[in-house]
């Protein structure tokens, strides 16, 4: 395994998007004989990720919450050290009709074992990568090869951070200051007629002013030039 963490960290370092990162994480989990991956940053708060997980699988999780049943977050949580888990494993008495959907959709979408390796993060943040199979069982890493699959995990997160930080200052400075402040107060839910009030623009100037954001920000409507801009922590 040693080999492919470092071709997992030589691809990192030139990754300039987060597609590119997925695109090394892809290749890092296939090179490991697992079929997809799963990288989470989880804080008090929020859980966020970017994984190669079936598209239906990732909505119902983020729908319905599943990091707050998910063993693999849990055992995660209580260990902070590499471990293997597998589906067949988990508890299967005394479950809630979640856990029981929940265990099911993953033997339903071949998420059956797995290896996680979690890390501790900054303010009490944990990070971890999941690579995940439809076998039954999944082995762990030799005692080398951990301490190198934790710091991949840490540089990991290193990059995305970096890439952030680069989108950032390139959208900042893209935006006027005029254009910033009307997408703030329609991201606080009020109508062009109101923002031309409370900005003292007029109506059509105001939207000439999100216009322009929405199409700086490459989104299709202005719903999402809001999204977008607050990912990007602009607004």
């Amino acid at each position: 395994m040693d080999g492919q963490i470092t071709a997992l960290i030589d691809a990192l370092d030139i990754s300039k998007d987060q597609r590119s990162i997925r695109g090394a994480l892809k290749s890092f989990s296939l090179a490991c004989g697992y079929e997809r991956f799963a990288y989470f940053e989880i804080t008090s708060k929020e859980i966020s990720t970017i994984n190669s997980y079936p598209l239906e699988w990732q909505h119902d999780y983020l729908r319905n919450q599943f990091a707050r049943i998910d063993p693999v977050v849990t055992t995660a949580k209580r260990l902070m050290q590499v471990f293997t888990w597998s589906v067949q494993d988990w508890p299967s008495r005394c479950l809630t009709t979640e856990e029981k959907r929940f265990r099911s959709m993953a033997k339903e979408y071949g998420l059956c074992s797995g290896l996680s390796i979690p890390v501790l993060g900054s303010y009490g943040s944990i990070l971890m990568l999941s690579l995940t199979s439809a076998r039954q069982k999944s082995l762990l890493p030799t005692s080398a090869n951990v301490a190198r699959a934790e710091q991949a995990v840490l540089y990991v997160h290193h990059r995305l951070r970096a890439i952030s930080d680069s989108d950032l200052m390139s959208c900042s400075l893209t935006l006027t200051s005029q254009e910033a402040v009307c997408l703030k107060w329609a991201a606080k839910g009020k109508y062009m007629r109101e923002i031309s009030i409370i900005t003292n623009l007029q109506y059509r100037t105001v939207q000439f002013y999100l216009d322009n954001a929405r199409k700086k920000l490459d989104a299709a409507n202005l719903v999402q030039a809001v999204s977008i801009a607050k990912d990007k922590g602009i607004i």
